[in-house]
């Protein structure tokens, strides 16, 4: 006997069959809705001889099962023993409708995940903006509990930084095609002409990310641009890269890595700010699938040390995540979580707020009040948190001081059109 599978695309459908040698022939066609897949047909081609009882149903509950546990990872057995099902029609037709609610319950809104990273870093990069420098010891005092205006870039409230800008320009490229140069080009109309800030004026750029901006413009390769140096490890790839998350989605690990080494490599070439923005898109990628964040750091703790030792990277630099990759980081006490610029240390903060609270106002809130770099702690913070518990749950009021929330909404709608057909 031998089982055979069969799976294949033809226009919007998606085929599955399967060949039972001796016993069948099962057949599902599954069509693309607006987000997700729904099973549209279902058949079932049985050896009579070999089913004579026409209440064995067991073939078709397992080409059902496999279908639904193997692809949707849906756990079903226990809902088996409430079908009642009398004959091999009933089967197939309960069955059918039985897969088509599974896939409507699994189906991922693209909408709200993507305003969820975006609105997600803007909020937490507003709140963070007045009070930029502020030491943790003076926010302990005088906490940013609400979005303030002014400050420390004396800048209204709701007004976003780099971080949201270049998060911005990001995904305005990715809206259109996957594309260096186009990417390239979008950060250095933001430097020169003012492209998606907040509020007509660049401001808080870093040394490394106007550098590189300023080699593109002079024609330099985009994925060349970024200063490769040890000392330029600042979080300028990091704080802006979670939009890159939805171009990867379905891609294997090694199209990841090199994609985002890339992306990061326009202003940052390291090797350590590489892993740290892989890292983070990996946890992005696992909360974008609603997994628990626990399980997420556990899992990533083996799967991202194992790759990184296949791509032959130094041990050394490895070991330099090995907070995040070996040790419990949400058990240590706030004192040795850092706050500074340094990418590694916005990335352990990140994790950290977003691990040792349950919600998104208390993640972002948490990783502001960090102080120092606060505008980018919280934009990093705000785009894991954002995902994680969805765009409903980011305070209304925050949005609706944040400005450019139409702008945001509408980028965020031709980015979703886009991402439907990656």
């Amino acid at each position: 006997m031998e089982d055979k599978w069969f799976i294949f695309y033809e226009n919007d459908y998606l085929f599955f069959h399967r060949s039972w040698t001796g016993f069948g022939l099962y057949k599902a066609q599954i069509i693309k809705e607006q987000v997700g897949y729904s099973i549209h047909e279902f058949w079932a081609e049985r050896n009579q001889e070999k089913y004579s009882n026409k209440d064995d149903n067991t073939d078709i509950e397992t080409f059902s099962f496999l279908i639904a546990q193997g692809l949707l990872e849906i756990d079903v057995r226990e809902i088996f023993v409430v079908n009642n099902i009398k004959n091999e029609t009933d089967c197939v037709k309960g069955w059918s409708n039985f897969g088509n609610l599974l896939f409507k319950n699994k189906c991922i809104d693209y909408s709200d995940k993507i305003k969820s990273v975006l609105f997600g870093v803007a909020v937490g990069d507003a709140l963070g903006v007045p009070v930029e420098f502020k030491s943790r010891q003076t926010l302990k005092r005088n906490p940013v509990t609400d979005m303030i205006g002014y400050g420390t870039h004396n800048m209204p409230k709701g007004t976003f930084s780099d971080d949201s800008s270049l998060t911005f320009c990001l995904a305005e490229a990715l809206a259109k095609e996957f594309d260096l140069n186009t990417i390239g080009q979008y950060f250095v109309m933001w430097l020169n002409n003012n492209f998606w800030t907040a509020r007509g004026t660049v401001f808080d750029i870093g040394i490394a990310t106007r550098q590189a901006i300023g080699r593109i413009a002079k024609g330099e390769q985009p994925d060349l641009a970024g200063d490769a140096k040890e000392t330029s490890n600042g979080n300028g790839a990091l704080m802006r890269i979670s939009p890159l998350l939805f171009y990867l989605l379905n891609k294997p690990i090694n199209e990841r890595f090199e994609i985002t080494k890339q992306v990061s490599s326009i202003t940052h070439g390291h090797i350590r700010s590489v892993i740290a923005c892989f890292y983070y898109l990996e946890f992005a990628r696992q909360l974008y699938e609603e997994n628990d964040k626990f399980e997420i750091y556990k899992n990533l703790q083996t799967t991202i040390s194992s790759y990184l030792i296949l791509q032959s990277i130094s041990p050394k630099e490895i070991a330099i995540f090995d907070r995040l990759l070996k040790e419990d980081i949400y058990n240590l006490t706030e004192a040795k979580i850092y706050s500074s610029g340094y990418v590694l240390h916005t990335l352990e903060a990140s994790i950290w707020c977003l691990l040792t609270t349950d919600s998104y106002k208390d993640a972002v809130l948490k990783a502001v009040n960090f102080g120092e770099d606060t505008d980018t702690t919280g934009a990093v913070t705000g785009g894991l948190a954002g995902l994680l518990y969805g765009f409903c749950h980011i305070p209304t009021k925050w949005i609706g001081q944040l400005a450019r929330k139409n702008d945001i909404e509408n980028l965020a709608e031709r980015l979703c059109e886009k991402i439907a057909n990656y």
